[in-house]
């Protein structure tokens, strides 16, 4: 089955990065959950990146935490 890296910013006002990594690592491998600056104090932002098989599972999670941006998938080859 293919795999695919996932890349992509996700703004949250009530998450977490423990309960996004949480949250997504059953569905994927190596998942990284990094915050970055959000130019408010209201908004979070993480950097999240994750090895998956199924990319849309882990977009439909965390589009329950908050807005998902800046999308980057890539075709593993193995």
């Amino acid at each position: 089955m293919t795999k695919y890296f996932l890349e992509f910013i996700l703004n949250t006002y009530s998450a977490g990065a423990e309960a996004i990594r949480n949250a997504v690592s059953e569905f994927g491998e190596s998942a990284q959950v990094s915050p970055v600056e959000s130019g408010t104090t209201e908004l979070s932002s993480f950097a999240v990146s994750i090895n998956t098989q199924d990319p849309t599972v882990v977009f439909d999670i965390c589009a329950q935490f908050g807005r998902i941006k800046s999308v980057k998938v890539n075709e593993i080859k193995q």
